[in-house]
C-alpha cells in the first residue's frame, strides 16, 4: 500500500524511456560522419524555464540530455577532441585553440552540460522546499542516484 504523499503515490517515479534498440547506432552522429553539415541545435535550458516544468518532465529531459551527452562524448573521442580545458591541457593542446573551441560537438556538449546542471539545480530547489521529511528523503534519493 502506498503512503499518501510518497513519490510512488503521486506518480513521480514514472519515467519515460526511449524505444529499445538492438545496436549502438543511437550513440553515433551519423550525419556528421557521412560528411553532411552538422544540424542546427538549440541552446541550453535556463533555470527560469525549468522551474515551470513538472517533476516528470525534468526527469525526461535529464535522460534525453544524458543520451545526447553520451553521443557527443563518443563523437569527441572519435575525433580526439578534449571535452574540457583540463583534458585539453593534459593533451598539450593550447587552451583557446580554434580547432577545439569551434568543434560543433564540443559546443553542443557545453550546452547539454549546462542543461544538466540547471535540471539538477531545479530539482534540488524542490527538495529543499519540501516540508514533508519522508517525501524530502525520497526526492533527495532520486536526485542522488547514480
Amino acid at each position: 500500500m502506498l503512503r499518501a504523499g510518497s513519490l510512488a503515490a503521486t506518480g513521480l517515479r514514472a519515467l519515460h524511456a526511449s524505444a529499445p534498440s538492438a545496436d549502438l547506432r543511437q550513440f553515433l552522429d551519423w550525419d556528421s560522419r557521412d560528411g553532411d553539415k552538422v544540424q542546427a541545435y538549440g541552446r541550453g535550458w535556463k533555470v527560469e524555464e525549468l522551474r515551470n516544468k513538472s517533476w516528470q518532465d525534468l526527469h525526461k529531459l535529464w535522460y534525453v540530455c544524458v543520451k545526447e551527452r553520451n553521443l557527443l562524448l563518443t563523437e569527441m573521442a572519435w575525433k580526439r577532441v578534449p571535452k574540457d580545458e583540463a583534458h585539453q591541457r593534459m593533451r598539450g593542446i593550447p587552451v583557446g585553440a580554434d580547432s577545439v573551441e569551434s568543434d560543433p560537438h564540443r559546443v553542443r556538449y557545453r550546452e547539454v552540460q549546462t542543461t544538466l546542471r540547471n535540471v539538477r539545480r531545479v530539482l534540488q530547489e524542490r527538495v529543499d522546499s519540501e516540508l514533508v521529511p519522508g517525501l524530502r528523503r525520497e526526492m533527495q534519493a532520486v536526485i542522488d542516484a547514480r
